[in-house]
Parts: C-alpha cells; sequence; structure tokens
C-alpha cells in the first residue's frame, strides 16, 4: 500500500509565493512533495532519469531544467552530483511535530543523519525553530519540545563556540541567571553574562546573540530584558522572539526605544546580584564585605538608561 501525503491547496495554489510560477514549476514541486522518493523531512536523493520517466519527461532537457530553477528561486535545493534534494516549502505542507512523534522520531534522526554536511546545519537550524516550546504530550504534561529535540539531536552545546559576545571592555557581571532568564551566555575571556528569556532555544539564543553583537552589554541586556518582559507578560508575538527584537534593535537604533516590560526584569536581577554579594559577604573579611556591599549597593541604585 502506497505512503499518503497531504497538499496545503492555499499554500500550494493560492500562496504568494507560488504567483508567477509555470505550470512545469508547479508540476516538479507537486512530485516532489508526493513523489515516490519523498519521505519524513522533505531532504532525499532522487534519480533523475526514474523521477523524469514517473513523470512523463524527459530528464536532461525537461526535468533538470526546472530543478535548477526552482533552485535559483529558492524553493528547493539541488544537488546534480549527489540528486540530492531540499524542498523547502516542505513545512507549508507537513507538521514538523508530527515528525518527532513518538513513532516517527527515529527515522527523523537518521534521516536527517543522511543530509548532506554542507546542508545540515541549516535544515536542523530551520526545523527546530518549527517546533513548538510548549508542547502537551498524552499524559497530559507540557514540555519544551523544542529544547528537547535539540538535545536529542545532540547539538545544545553546538554554538558554544559562536555565541560569546567579544566586548572590548571589562564589566563585573559575575552574577549569575535570575528566575525569568533561564539561559545565560559568557564571554569567552571576561566574566561578562547576558540574561536570556528561558524560553529561547539554543538556536534562537545564537541568532539573538549575533543580532545583539554591536551593542554594549548593558544595552543588550536592556532589550533583552524588554523581551523577555513581553513574554512574561503573555503578550502575543506575532512573528517570532528573534523578528521581535530585531524590531527592538532597531527601535533602539532610532533612538526612540523607551524602556517598559523590561524594567521588572532589570530590577529583579539587581536584586537577585545583591542578594549574592550579601550571602558572598558572610564568609569574607568586614573590609572586603563592606567593598561587595557598597558596589551592590550602586548596582541597585543605578537607574536604567538608554546607551
Amino acid at each position: 500500500m502506497g505512503r499518503q501525503r497531504t497538499i496545503n491547496d492555499t499554500e500550494f495554489w493560492r500562496s504568494p509565493k507560488m504567483a508567477g510560477r509555470t505550470q512545469e514549476d508547479r508540476a516538479v514541486l507537486f512530485y516532489l512533495l508526493t513523489g515516490p522518493y519523498s519521505n519524513i523531512i522533505g531532504v532525499y536523493p532522487i534519480v533523475p532519469r526514474i523521477a523524469a520517466s514517473e513523470m512523463g519527461w524527459d530528464s536532461d532537457s525537461q526535468l533538470v531544467p526546472v530543478l535548477k530553477r526552482l533552485a535559483e528561486a529558492k524553493f528547493i535545493e539541488f544537488d546534480p552530483e549527489s540528486g540530492f534534494v531540499w524542498v523547502h516549502v516542505w513545512w507549508d505542507h507537513n507538521s514538523a511535530k508530527m515528525a518527532v512523534a513518538t513513532t516517527l522520531r527515529q527515522n527523523t534522526f537518521e534521516q536527517i543523519s543522511q543530509i548532506p554536511d554542507e546542508w545540515r546545519d541549516d535544515f536542523v537550524t530551520d526545523f527546530v525553530t518549527r517546533l513548538p516550546t510548549r508542547a502537551q504530550n498524552k499524559q497530559g504534561e507540557v514540555k519544551n519540545l523544542r529544547a528537547l529535540i535539540e538535545s536529542e539531536l545532540g547539538i545544545v552545546n553546538s554554538h558554544e563556540d559562536k555565541v560569546a559576545i567579544p566586548y572590548p571592555y571589562p564589566i563585573d557581571r559575575e552574577a549569575g541567571n535570575v528566575t525569568t532568564n533561564g539561559n545565560s551566555i559568557s564571554n569567552t575571556t571576561t566574566n561578562e553574562k547576558l540574561d536570556f528569556p528561558h524560553a529561547l532555544s539554543v538556536t534562537e539564543i545564537h541568532n539573538v546573540t549575533t543580532l545583539l553583537a554591536s551593542l554594549s552589554l548593558d544595552m543588550a541586556q536592556q532589550l533583552l530584558d524588554e523581551l523577555a518582559g513581553v513574554m512574561a507578560e503573555g503578550k502575543k508575538i506575532k512573528t517570532s522572539p528573534v523578528n521581535y527584537l530585531h524590531g527592538l534593535v532597531k527601535i533602539y537604533r532610532a533612538g526612540t526605544f523607551v524602556p517598559a516590560a523590561g524594567l521588572r526584569i532589570g530590577d529583579r536581577r539587581k536584586r537577585s546580584l545583591l542578594n549574592s554579594e550579601i550571602e558572598r559577604s558572610i564568609d569574607i573579611s568586614p573590609k572586603v564585605a563592606h567593598a561587595h556591599l557598597e558596589m551592590s549597593r550602586a548596582i541597585l541604585s543605578k537607574p536604567n538608561t538608554r546607551n
């Protein structure tokens, strides 16, 4: 019995991205979405000669030129040497969440492992961002499916050498995470740290870190706090946290950023820092303890300002 493939009719026939596509383009996309070579993830090898025969076409004069045209238009990636095709519109018609369901997950992971090396990182980055951060299983438990799949794919630490922000000046930022910002990225040459909203995936943290790399540490943290505050208040972010932060960066560069939702997050971090310094002062000399406390009070009293 053959497999069943579904096509989202709106995404295929009425999607703006399909405007201007020829009948040949549509026929090949339809074949790639439903054909016998297709798999769970939409990245697989084909034999153009056989695929063309199944479509009633000639390989060299019809199918291959259309594959190259679709690749130029970013609908697919196509490697003529290996025959691998990556169907970029695959997730417009298939569910990434279903691809990591219990019965399919192992097969999905095996198929990901077979993706050509030059595509694999980009595929995984795109794939995991399509997974929900809150998903309920059959037992009623709510879990961060995105983080879970990242962990099982073994990529949790794959970006550790890429996310450090090389600030050129030292700032005393030894305090750890606070309750809302559950992820922390440290600079590799200083004790500087940024606290990230806990709901962000590893991939999103990598993208966010790159986005903030040109800003001062204090300003980067203010924008992250604003994002964390908005997420904590349950306000709907229409696109993604990364895109929302990109908008905050644009507002800051325009000189119109005013902290609001992030003020509570920043104040909580300052209180955490003060409490940490008080605890540390118990086991050190009175002179050193006094210096630590004075530093903590100065940090706590420092108002949020635009940099």
